[in-house]
């Protein structure tokens, strides 16, 4: 058996309930798309320092779109994403 904490995770179906609330209008205000080099492990990505409520969302197998309620999850998680592609740039140089 394994159980897993959603926390502040919310699925398609509670998008769906949120729908003409301001919850959703500022989730759809404070949204990344983040094409990965290769298919990432959504599963490894900690978001455990949320504040708020976030959704992932599929667009293909290495692209994604990050929704986030709080503006500060939404600015960690950019700049955590633009210091990781500036990390790989750096290895790949070497």
């Amino acid at each position: 058996m394994k159980i897993v904490e959603q926390k502040f995770a919310l699925s398609a179906e509670d998008l769906s309930y949120l729908n003409g609330t301001t919850a959703i209008q500022k989730m759809l205000q404070q949204r990344l798309v983040v094409e990965f080099d290769t298919a990432p492990d959504l599963d490894n990505l900690d978001f455990s320092s949320c504040n708020s409520f976030y959704h992932i969302k599929s667009l293909g197998s290495k692209l994604f779109q990050f929704w986030f309620h709080d503006i500060r999850d939404y600015e960690d998680f950019r700049a955590n994403i633009i210091a990781y592609k500036m990390s790989l740039t750096t290895t790949n140089d070497k």
